[in-house]
């Protein structure tokens, strides 16, 4: 019994930020983009966001165009109910940033000028792509 203590204890959580590209697009375009996640890392995941991204989803469900309002609505209900909020300040960008360095995370994105910002700093990315309409990873390890 001892041994498959230490395998618990050796099992590394990964920490899984998104942008809220990323989160639109689940419910814009359907994408399982969790369950992507889930493949890609391979590792138990806590699932975050920061408080900008969600200040933001709730200004697009009440301003954004119909099909906007309708998927961030859905995203909040998700976000609710999977998610964990961390404090953090300035822009949606900003604050993913701060969050993956801060805890290590990886990101989740759509958003090209960020996805290039955060290789840049070395934090691990996921992102779609485009042509073949799934997730990657940078991550090489």
């Amino acid at each position: 019994m001892p041994s498959s203590n230490k395998a618990v204890r050796n099992v590394k959580i990964e920490c899984v930020v998104f942008d809220t590209s990323a989160l639109l697009l689940m419910f814009t375009e359907g994408i399982r983009v969790v369950d992507q996640v889930i493949e890609l890392v391979n590792s138990p995941i806590i699932l975050m966001i920061p408080k900008p991204i969600l200040n933001e989803l709730m200004k697009l469900s009440r301003l954004g165009r119909p099909r906007v309002s309708r998927a961030s609505r859905s995203a909040l209900n998700y976000i609710i109910n999977n998610f964990s909020i961390a404090n953090a300040t300035g822009s949606p960008d900003d604050s993913v940033v701060e969050v993956a360095r801060r805890y290590n995370c990886v990101a989740v994105t759509c958003d090209m000028k960020l996805l290039r910002r955060l290789r840049q700093l070395g934090v691990k990315t996921i992102y779609l792509r485009a042509s073949s309409g799934r997730l990657e990873t940078d991550d090489q390890s």
